[in-house]
């Protein structure tokens, strides 16, 4: 099971929000987790692998010298995604069937007015399972398409070679999206992909620019927002329905390092 929650949330008076508040949403689904399954809360806070959750930033406030302001009675959202069955129920517990009043953002609260888990209502919403993602690009009669874009909405990065790389390369994406893949999925996907990526899978256009996000102990990291276009330069059906495949997951799983964190959220663009 995969699921994407949109939590919306107003300021009941004026407001200071970190500049970058990622980690507090993050430390939050947690404490909500934690009130439904306390073991799960406790795993998903210790593990050092890739994590079956994503948060979102804040969206929404207007930018000041010292942070993110919200006007008293001013809305905004955040979002947050479960890649496993355990998450995924956890999260329907603690949002969507037992909603929070209150959403702690780092010094500030603010009051819940609704959760979606519906596209109809909310674009950014949803809920899929790994076998229907497979069906819809695996098994079609029509030839999936050589190309795919992907609009990176927040700061991307990716962990490599010990660096990060503030860059979403055809290797990197769709490395990243295996690899997120194979480790929640009942439907393993061969190393290969990763493969295909690196010698198949060109960018043919792109509008990017970077981000650069304050982090831990007053370090910073620098990401990439925008939008960019994937065409791929051989590989049979499989191999295309695959690439396809990964694109669409790429909803759910974010791209990319410390999607916890705010970063790395991406989708499809609108064809």
């Amino acid at each position: 099971m995969l699921i994407a929650i949109v939590v919306r949330l107003v300021a009941e008076q004026e407001v200071l929000l970190p500049f970058h508040a990622g980690r507090a949403v993050h430390a939050a689904v947690l404490a909500h987790i934690g009130g439904v399954d306390a073991a799960l809360a406790a795993a998903l806070h210790a593990d050092d692998g890739p994590k079956p959750l994503t948060c979102s930033d804040i969206m929404g406030g207007r930018s000041s010298a010292e942070g993110r302001v919200l006007q008293a009675g001013e809305g905004c959202a955040l979002r947050v995604t479960g890649l496993t069955e355990p998450v995924a129920a956890a999260l329907t517990t603690a949002i969507l069937t037992r909603p929070p009043t209150t959403w702690p953002v780092a010094d500030s609260t603010l009051r819940v007015v609704g959760a979606q888990c519906d596209p109809a209502a909310d674009a950014w919403s949803g809920r899929t399972t790994y076998e229907a993602l497979a069906a819809a690009q695996l098994t079609r009669m029509e030839r999936p398409e050589r190309q795919v874009t992907l609009d990176f909405y927040t700061p991307t990065t990716f962990k490599s070679g010990g660096m990060h790389v503030p860059l979403p390369l055809p290797s990197l994406v769709f490395g990243n999206l295996v690899d997120r893949w194979n480790a929640f999925s009942p439907i393993a996907l061969s190393p290969e992909v990763r493969r295909f990526g690196e010698e198949m899978v060109a960018i043919s256009r792109y509008k990017l620019e970077s981000r650069s996000v304050a982090f831990k102990a007053g370090s910073q990291r620098i990401g990439g927002v925008g939008r960019v276009t994937y065409r791929a330069i051989g590989g049979d059906r499989y191999w295309l329905g695959v690439m396809q495949m990964l694109a669409d997951f790429a909803f759910y799983s974010g791209v990319g390092a410390l999607t916890t964190a705010g970063f790395g959220q991406a989708r499809r663009a609108e064809r």
